[in-house]
């Protein structure tokens, strides 16, 4: 009889996991990169607003029921506003981005601001350089990009302008 000789185990296993965490890595690093492409794809394909799409507006709609005053007249708009943005694809949003006499006519069917008021509003909002990077980034769907924009508009004053020039 043949005696068996012990052989050394070869380890697999760490080179499997070292294979699979390096390719998780790479999968979380493209859709980082591409994150705006796919969800915009997503949102093209179903025709519906997308789960980024979804969580966008749920951070809006918290901030603007944030801004709540206590008084009634106030908080009626805002809550008429958190409730109209909910019900509006994104699709339709990124649209308005795009297109001045899209986003009056925006903010004329969802908002209580007349024709004049609406065309007056996005005439600063297309014609202020300012608000090109935000605008674009809405238009694109990259919603990290138009959050940044937003917090550099905030710090700035711009979006306090903005809200001067409309009232």
């Amino acid at each position: 009889m043949r005696s068996r000789q012990a052989r050394p185990r070869k380890r697999r296993w760490p080179k499997i996991v070292g294979g699979l965490l390096g390719l998780l890595v790479v999968l979380i690093i493209c859709g980082v990169i591409f994150f705006p492409q796919l969800n915009n794809t997503m949102r093209a394909t179903t025709g519906k607003d997308t789960p980024a799409d979804k969580i966008v507006k749920n951070e809006l709609v918290k901030k603007i029921e944030s801004s709540k005053t206590g008084d009634s007249q106030t908080d009626a708009a805002l809550n008429k506003a958190a409730s109209t943005l909910q019900k509006t694809k994104m699709s339709t949003i990124m649209k308005a981005a795009k297109n001045q006499t899209e986003a009056s006519a925006l903010l004329d069917r969802t908002t209580g601001l007349s024709a004049s008021e609406s065309k007056a509003a996005t005439t600063v909002v297309f014609h202020n350089a300012a608000y090109t990077k935000l605008r674009t980034a809405i238009a694109n769907g990259n919603w990290v990009a138009a959050y940044k924009q937003y917090q550099t508009l905030s710090n700035n004053g711009n979006l306090s302008t903005l809200e001067g020039e409309i009232n």
